[in-house]
């Protein structure tokens, strides 16, 4: 009887499909366009702990950049994203996009271009992170 007991049991948990991981979390694309010496949009306003992918487009002939030390150095890279930082800038040649993942961190955190030139042309922004 306990022998017919444990093999109806174990038929149950075998004919019951087993409960899969939830998939994760699909990250949520904000797109930054590097044009005209200028970031638009100038306020990039995220959620702390949620997964994004950062759209860098620049539009123009010559390389800009994404400068935010303190913003990189808070949020969570993605081991294969990570190498594409350099000295926690993103660069973006002429005439193409480039993407980061990340999980940021709660704060307000400066962004600018590390070129002084772009700086006084206005390329400079604000990462707001609630």
């Amino acid at each position: 009887m306990m022998r017919k007991t444990m093999l109806l049991a174990a038929s149950l948990l075998a004919a019951t499909p087993a409960l899969a991981a939830p998939p994760p979390p699909k990250p949520t694309t904000v797109t930054v366009n590097m044009g005209d010496r200028k970031f638009r949009p100038q306020v990039i306003r995220l959620k702390g702990g949620q997964l994004y992918r950062l759209r860098l487009v620049n539009p123009d002939r010559t390389e800009h950049d994404f400068y935010a030390p303190a913003f990189f150095g808070a949020a969570k890279l993605f081991p294969a994203d990570a190498g594409a930082l350099q000295k926690s800038r993103l660069n973006v040649p002429g005439h193409s996009s480039r993407t980061i993942r990340l999980i940021p961190r709660r704060g307000h955190y400066d962004l600018k271009s590390s070129k002084a030139l772009d700086v006084a042309s206005g390329m400079q922004g604000q990462i707001l992170v609630y």
